[in-house]
């Protein structure tokens, strides 16, 4: 390898390092801005430096051929020592106003929709239902109503009916009776069981 093959991959190594101190400081600043749970941080933290080391091998290989040598190792510690020494503050600042100027706008998507969406169609269902309410007791009213109509002839028709009926009535009339007298009967049986 080359000397300026070798000074590339150290350029490359520094960059990776500014890039992953910008990284690693957008990372904190959003989990502390999101609250994200404290349990969660390992994890996270395990697929940050994950990431990072697939970054640093995949540039080497661009590089210089995938070899890992010291001037590699100085170059990633320069990015990092002087991103952390000159940029960090501002990055975290940075990054901070952008996430309080990103929720601002996704409160004010929020609101916006609310208003423009959610509250008329809830608005919209309120009054269905409303209506759904009085078109129900409208057509339980006009049922009630056609059955009066509808009762007055068959009323008629049922007692001429059961008038007619008399003599039958008549010959059943001991059956009911004994019918009766069983039914009376089973219900005294049941309730003495019951009682023990």
């Amino acid at each position: 390898m080359n000397a300026a093959e070798q000074w590339t991959a150290i350029g490359a190594m520094i960059l990776c390092g500014l890039a992953m101190g910008t990284v690693f400081d957008v990372y904190r600043v959003a989990s502390h801005r999101f609250h994200i749970a404290r349990w969660l941080l390992p994890g996270l933290d395990v697929v940050y430096w994950a990431a990072a080391t697939f970054a640093v091998f995949s540039l080497l290989l661009d590089s210089n051929h995938g070899e890992v040598r010291m001037y590699v190792f100085l170059g990633l510690g320069i990015g990092v020592t002087g991103y952390f020494g000159l940029f960090s503050r501002t990055v975290a600042k940075v990054t901070g106003w952008l996430i309080e100027r990103l929720q601002q706008l996704f409160r004010g998507l929020w609101r916006i929709g609310d208003a423009l969406l959610f509250k008329p169609l809830a608005w919209i269902v309120r009054l269905l239902a409303k209506l759904l309410d009085i078109v129900f007791v409208v057509i339980a009213a006009l049922l009630l109503w056609v059955g009066r109509l509808l009762f007055k002839p068959l009323s008629k028709l049922a007692k001429w009916i059961w008038a007619k009926l008399l003599p039958v009535r008549v010959k059943f009339r001991p059956v009911v009776q004994a019918w009766h007298k069983i039914r009376d009967k089973w219900r005294e049986i049941v309730a003495i069981f019951r009682k023990k």
